[in-house]
């Protein structure tokens, strides 16, 4: 599964339709998400923004050692952070 294919899931499991995304990420129509998602490949930068605008975040997560979790967060949409979650953090 390629990131282009996670977010059709996504939409689809949380109910998006191009237009109501389009609408969340202020373009003036779902073209601008259809030509995303028909594309070849996707920046990370937009795969999170796009994340962000279903209300979702990246987590990635230490597999190995303390098992650390950490969260890619792109709640400004102008640069994303990656910080380390706290134990018991949902």
């Amino acid at each position: 599964m390629n990131e282009i294919e996670i977010v059709k899931e996504l939409m689809k499991a949380k109910g998006f339709s191009g237009a109501t995304l389009a609408k969340k990420l202020g373009y003036n129509t779902p073209s601008a998400v259809t030509n995303r998602l028909q594309s070849k490949t996707m920046t990370v930068e937009k795969l999170i923004e796009l994340l962000t605008a279903m209300d979702c975040e990246i987590v990635i997560k230490n597999t190995v050692g303390d098992k650390e979790t950490f969260v890619v967060d792109n709640e400004n949409r102008s640069e994303a952070k990656v910080y380390k979650k706290k134990a018991g953090e949902e």
